[in-house]
């Protein structure tokens, strides 16, 4: 019976638990696709905020010009609507919310709106959220049914709007570019998962407030705009405190709906900019924290169909088994019973210390094998604990005279025995030892994470060897060893003490740490001393070589003047002269600009000037000129509190960062942040490039030697800070650089002085 009972509530069990996991697949899986539309529409929006002809639309300054430039940008926005068929709208809106272009799209029609229809949308809330973004930043709105001049447009259109400000190159605000999305993009890949399954599972989108946006019956979705209260809460009033609590969760409970057992499973999605799968609604984010709840429901009424006739027929044999095992058992414990008891009686007189006890064999059988073993076993224990008894005396004089201290504690870690060498190591006289005396000092312990851990460890019974700890002696002060020790097991395994062996190192890790010390002041004078090196080299190329190729310049135009006065004018001039002339002087200014560029790399100017967010965005375009890769700069608007030569190893960092990237990760776009958080600043650069395996950097071979990685990690060693690396083979790169803000010393930035 209660194997039958056992059976039928694994089985259960089982069935529920994959059907979770199911459940929670599927929403994934939905969940995902959803997620990869939003990430495609950001990504479109981006691209059609960046587009030539828009930019220069924004930038124009003559009324001719704008003209033309609007027209194409009419035409354009035809073209991407054509192409990209979930667009019901694109629209250009002014600073004070007029639509300047409107194109818009039925799904089989394009077409634009004629200037006397274009709207003020200057009262609706997605105008007023992207109003107040920053450049780069995307507002993402609920969706809800499209209104025209104040109406539901018919027939009921879902949208989706993501609005982004434009910029001209000044910074200044120009406009509003909004993307109305078809809302049943994304309801269409519920309806065809609705379809697939079968009856008793449904399939349920949600916004934050609790209503339907998706519900298999078309009556219920959109309550908030049609005047109908169908939400969630209406439904099941049950589950509806439970949903959104977390990212992800499952619970059974009997529906509302329709009284059976049902399984209910949701997954949260955010509608943040850019797609967090795990966006935390309170992180103090000032982006939108709107969110939908996917959510399915699965009917338990079929899930244990034959269970009840399995456990009937299980339940008929189990009788029939318990009845012959006790007439087995009566017959196999009458057979063993007299040479158990014979073992017992022996057994009990070794125990009360008569080692001279044996057992009584009745038989050849295995208990008769085992009788003979018990007796052998007797006997070489009577011999044993005669050599155990010289034995303790060789180990007593080994434990007096061992020159570390070994020691004997008990299960709360306070010692009860201690050779010399443990009562010098803990400053103790002759005397008897104090009740007081532990291995650790628990205060301190609690407090260092590590000797804590080697606690734990020792309290479970487990072995440790050449670990370091710090005790704390009779006079109070400290002694730092390495001890190797091992549980003394009392009855029935329990641990019951510690004994082991401690050896003083406190003046062997002092010097070390002076050692370590010293090394890394010399690691960071050598940074110091390259910085102080590239600033002499960029002075000497601008007061020397750029001064003197400037006064040759002068000299080759004065040159110039001269034979064309000599020659009566310069259409008398050989053309060969002045041919050389030109030619020569074009070289000489290149070769100034050249010279300009590298006094730049060598310690730029906006550096010092506008601090390191500036000059690594300065970096960035000058970079993207150069290699045609894309780098994008975020953060670093606000005061990082770093010292100057923070300021340029981080600056410094972050250029290997984008050679390396460019290099070897084949990667089209660069992105890179720098925010403060705490007193630690953190520096982050990512590509989508093909990716490497991180481990291998450290391995040194010919093809990562080059790539400047171990000099970042040198750098970052002189300034306490840390690299970390994420990366996988054809899953681009993340390189984290975290440096820890540290109070200004004396003479700390003088290197970098004058």
């Amino acid at each position: 019976m209660i194997s039958s009972g056992y059976a039928r509530y694994q089985h259960r069990r089982f069935v529920m638990d994959r059907l979770k996991e199911r459940a929670i697949v599927d929403l994934e899986l939905i969940s995902a696709d959803i997620r990869s539309l939003q990430q495609w529409i950001q990504r479109d929006l981006l691209v059609l905020r960046d587009l030539p002809d828009l930019q220069a639309l924004l930038n124009s300054q003559n009324v001719a010009d704008e003209s033309y430039l609007f027209h194409i940008v009419e035409r354009q926005f035809l073209n991407i609507a054509a192409h990209h068929q979930i667009f019901q709208q694109l629209r250009l809106l002014s600073v004070s919310g007029k639509e300047i272009i409107r194109a818009n799209s039925n799904g089989s029609k394009l077409w634009l709106t004629p200037e006397r229809e274009l709207q003020d949308k200057s009262d609706r809330y997605y105008f007023q959220e992207a109003s107040l973004l920053r450049d780069g930043e995307i507002s993402i709105s609920p969706m809800d049914l499209n209104i025209e001049q104040g109406q539901l447009q018919i027939p009921l259109t879902p949208v989706i709007r993501y609005s982004t400000p434009l910029f001209d190159h000044q910074k200044r605000k120009k406009g509003i570019l909004v993307l109305n999305v078809f809302g049943s993009v994304f309801l269409n890949l519920l309806d065809r998962q609705q379809k697939q399954v079968r009856g008793g599972e449904n399939y349920y989108l949600l916004n934050k407030d609790g209503y339907f946006l998706y519900h298999p019956d078309i009556q219920k979705r959109f309550g908030f705009m049609l005047g109908h209260n169908e939400t969630v809460v209406k439904d099941e009033p049950l589950i509806a405190a439970w949903l959104g609590t977390k990212e992800r969760g499952t619970q059974l409970k009997d529906s509302a709906v329709t009284g059976k057992k049902t399984l209910y499973a949701y997954i949260r999605i955010p509608l943040t900019y850019p797609i967090q799968p795990d966006f935390p609604e309170n992180s103090g984010d000032n982006r939108s924290n709107s969110y939908w709840i996917l959510l399915t429901t699965v009917d338990d009424a079929n899930l244990l169909l034959g269970l009840n006739e399995y456990v009937q027929s299980f339940l008929k044999f189990t009788l029939l088994l318990t009845a012959l095992c006790v007439v087995v058992a009566v017959f196999v414990s009458w057979r063993f019973s007299r040479p158990i008891l014979s073992l017992a009686r022996a057994a009990s007189k070794i125990h009360q210390g008569d080692l001279s006890s044996r057992a009584r064999i009745y038989s050849q059988d295995d208990m008769g094998k085992f009788g003979n073993l018990f007796n052998k076993m007797a006997e070489n224990l009577e011999k044993s604990m005669g050599n155990l008894q010289r034995s303790e005396a060789k180990y007593r004089l080994l434990f007096e005279n061992s020159q570390d201290c070994i020691f004997v504690t008990d299960k709360e870690f306070r010692i009860v025995e201690l050779n010399q060498a443990g009562r010098n190591l803990f400053a103790l006289g002759e005397n008897k030892l104090p009740r007081d005396l532990f291995l650790f000092d628990l205060g301190v312990a609690e407090k260092q994470g590590e000797q804590a851990d080697v606690i734990r460890q020792l309290a479970a019974g487990e072995a440790i060897r050449d670990v370091e700890i710090a005790i704390v002696r009779r006079d109070g002060s400290q002694r730092y060893c390495i001890m190797t020790a091992t549980a003394r097991k009392g009855e029935h395994g329990i641990p019951s003490g510690l004994e082991g062996v401690l050896r003083d190192v406190t003046e062997l890790r002092e010097q070390q740490r002076k050692e370590q010390q010293i090394d890394r002041r010399i690691r960071e004078e050598i940074v110091f001393a390259q910085e102080r090196e590239r600033r002499h080299m960029g002075q000497v190329l601008h007061e020397e070589m750029a001064q003197n190729l400037a006064l040759v310049n002068l000299r080759l135009q004065e040159a110039e003047q001269q034979s064309c006065r000599r020659h009566n004018g310069p259409e008398e001039v050989p053309s060969c002269i002045h041919d050389e002339l030109l030619e020569t002087r074009n070289m000489v200014q290149v070769m100034i600009d050249q010279i300009r560029t590298m006094i730049f790399d060598l310690f730029p100017r906006v550096l010092d000037d506008q601090g390191l967010g500036a000059a690594m965005a300065w970096y960035g375009r000058n970079f993207s000129r150069k290699t045609g890769v894309n780098v994008s700069v975020y953060g670093g608007e606000s005061e990082l509190g770093l010292s100057k030569s923070q300021n340029i190893f981080l600056f410094r960092a972050y250029k290997e960062l984008l050679h390396n990237a460019w290099k070897h990760a084949e990667t089209a776009e660069i992105v890179a942040t720098i925010k403060r958080r705490d007193e630690i600043v953190r520096m982050t650069v990512d590509d989508e490039g093909r990716g490497f395996d991180p481990q291998q950097t450290d391995m040194m071979t010919d093809e990562f030697q080059g790539i400047g990685l171990v000099t970042i990690r040198q750098w970052l060693d002189s300034m306490d800070g840390r690299m970390t690396i994420e990366s996988e083979m054809g899953k681009g790169c993340r390189v984290i650089l975290d440096v820890p803000i540290k109070k200004k010393e004396n003479g700390s930035d003088e290197c970098f002085s004058g």
